[in-house]
């Protein structure tokens, strides 16, 4: 688990792992744009996809520290890795597109 300082350290949206989150978020994006229309939570998943991609640096400002609360990224900081990265944001991305929808 990342210590307090460790966790400050990561936040701000101009460091290397903040731009990587909006990588990720914008692959994630193009995932959905292209994901089939029966796919569960669809028409959520698809505005938040909209969103992000006419938009990515407000979903990173809104979202970045919400990403930091997964203690793979909070131990591993800049060193994540992409899958991982890639991985946190999916596994989210549903609760996004609901939060963004309501």
């Amino acid at each position: 688990m990342a210590t307090l300082v460790e966790i400050v350290s990561l936040w701000g949206s101009n460091n290397d792992l903040a731009q990587r989150f909006m990588g990720g978020c914008i692959k994630a994006a193009w995932d959905v744009m292209n994901e089939a229309p029966e796919t569960a939570n669809h028409a959520n998943r698809l505005a938040l996809a909209r969103k992000i991609l006419l938009n990515p640096e407000d979903i990173n400002r809104k979202y970045y520290l919400y990403f930091l609360s997964n203690a793979s990224i909070q131990t591993n900081g800049v060193a994540s890795s992409d899958n991982d990265i890639l991985f946190v944001v999916a596994s989210f991305f549903d609760t996004i597109a609901n939060t963004e929808a309501a």
